[in-house]
């Protein structure tokens, strides 16, 4: 129980370095420094991955009726890594234009614009699948790590770099100790079956080959890659390919927290199995009961759904034949168990799986329901996430510039981060009828189309509904333009009034005003 409340309230160690320079003269040293903090994120996150797959321990000893001894184990942990992986990460991340002018250098007139293009590269080496992959290493075990590079080979139609995704028990990124917390070096490892362990580093300008910890392995020319001296491999990207992902400024797993409790609602079922098996295999109480006698002229021992036939004592004695058991309240342990559950449930912001009755609509049955909670854990989430994914989109620009097999006069050359906006795209038809009004309000005061999808976020592709719409909603605004500026000498709408307001629905009413005789 002492480890399991360790792991419930420790997140992942960042790793530091006092080296602000790291070459061949120090990268040993600071490899091995490394690895001591690793190697206890490491312990964590092999918890926290087995503890999720099921393996949930029962921290309790059972001292009566030993004999019965259910584990239950309800995987709670499972359920909230399921819809975290499903609402915060059900829909592809989206790179859009982040505003209504193109990139600096693009061409305004070709239909395939830069971004349209890297889309396209990214679809082919399948982001959206490995972002999946991702995602449930950062969910579970609170860091995740992408590795992108240059690659190797590239065939026609095909992305010009690689994108992995690395197992956070084998990779981990080191950090400069001061103010700014810059990544100086990642590393990515593997151990084979003669236990020698193989790990590669990786500098901003160079890339080293490492055996055990103690040995860097000499290097030949390769491919694309320059060797720099007999130690060190140049790093053609000029950047750190390694990128670390952060779930929360703690580094915890989506259910970490709540592993005590989850470890209580284990122990609760488990001892209601057991409950509901120790009646079914009960042990008998008799008290001044002859039994009857077999034909052998043994006593014939009462068993669970047998009928036993006792007689009166000529004594006077009143025997009794009974199952020995404890009084015990089913319905309120039920009730008990759906508690805790739905408590932990809460804490996670996971939402009510069925909506609780009263007639409630809305964002009240929004609130009541856990849906507004989640949104707000998701949404806070993005923001620390959306970091490490324009990390990850400097390097993919970088490899684009660095591969050959881009042509020179390509869009995506021209291309940079700051002419992409990062966007998570979550569920959210819920409460239409507001949007759809909020929309409607949006435009007819002059607000731009892709501006007002933005702000009311009813759809999960915003450009794309924007592009097809775009030519009905300038219309719609230019027409609304002209009745305000009264080019066809009519009054427009609600002329006489400032504001729109509920003055006229008196004389309007069938119950009451004028209309009442």
């Amino acid at each position: 129980m002492d480890e399991q409340k360790e792991y419930s309230f420790t997140g992942r160690k960042r790793i530091y370095t006092d080296e602000r320079v790291i070459d061949e003269s120090n990268i040993l040293q600071v490899l091995r420094d490394a690895l001591i903090t690793h190697s206890q994120n490491a312990d964590r996150i092999r918890f926290l991955l087995n503890y999720e797959a099921g393996y949930q321990p029962l921290t309790r000893e059972k001292k009566v009726r030993s004999d019965i001894d259910i584990k239950v184990c309800d995987n709670v942990a499972n359920q909230i890594t399921e819809f975290k992986l499903g609402y915060n990460w059900g829909n592809p991340i989206e790179f859009v234009q982040r505003s209504n002018d193109h990139p600096k250098g693009s061409n305004k007139d070709t239909e395939d614009s830069a971004i349209t293009l890297l889309n396209n590269m990214l679809k082919c080496e399948y982001k959206n699948t490995k972002d999946q992959e991702l995602a449930r290493y950062i969910e579970i075990c609170g860091v995740g790590y992408r590795l992108i590079d240059i690659k190797r080979d590239c065939e026609d139609g095909e992305a010009v770099f690689d994108i992995s995704i690395l197992n956070p028990l084998f990779a981990f990124v080191v950090y400069t100790n001061d103010a700014y917390r810059k990544p100086v070096m990642a590393c990515s490892f593997r151990t084979v079956e003669n236990g020698n362990s193989y790990y590669t580093c990786y500098t901003k300008d160079t890339r080293f080959e490492i055996i055990n910890a103690v040995k860097i392995v000499s290097r030949e020319k390769k491919d694309n890659y320059m060797v720099a001296n007999q130690y060190t491999e140049l790093n053609p990207l000029g950047m750190i390919p390694i990128i670390e992902y952060n779930r929360s400024a703690d580094r915890m797993g989506c259910f970490e927290r709540q592993i005590s409790d989850m470890d209580n609602l284990n122990i609760l079922i488990s001892d209601f199995t057991n409950d509901v098996d120790q009646g079914t295999q009960a042990v008998w109480h008799l008290n001044d009961v002859e039994l009857p006698t077999d034909e052998n002229g043994d006593s014939i021992t009462p068993k669970s759904n047998e009928w036993l036939n006792t007689q009166t004592t000529r004594d006077g004695k009143q025997p009794f034949v009974k199952p020995l058991a404890t009084e015990y309240d089913y319905q309120g342990m039920l009730e008990n168990i759906k508690y805790r559950r739905d408590v932990i449930m809460q804490k996670c912001s996971v939402p009510l799986r069925s909506e609780p009755g009263g007639g409630s609509t809305g964002t009240a049955m929004s609130m009541s329901s856990g849906w507004s909670d989640a949104e707000c854990s998701a949404s806070k989430e993005a923001l620390i996430i959306e970091q490490s994914e324009l990390q990850a989109l400097k390097v993919i620009l970088k490899a684009i510039k660095k591969s050959p097999d881009v042509p020179a006069d390509s869009e995506l050359l021209k291309l940079t981060a700051s002419d992409i906006e990062i966007r998570f795209i979550r569920n959210k038809t819920y409460d239409m009828a507001t949007k759809a009004n909020a929309f409607a309000t949006y435009i007819g005061h002059g607000i731009h189309g892709r501006d007002a999808l933005a702000m009311v976020d009813a759809t999960s592709n915003i450009e794309a509904v924007y592009t097809n719409s775009k030519d009905t909603i300038e219309a719609y605004q230019k027409s609304i333009f002209e009745k305000l500026n009264n080019t066809n000498n009519e009054n427009p709408p609600n002329n006489d009034r400032t504001l729109s307001d509920n003055s006229d629905q008196t004389d309007n009413s069938p119950i009451l005003g004028s209309n009442v005789k």
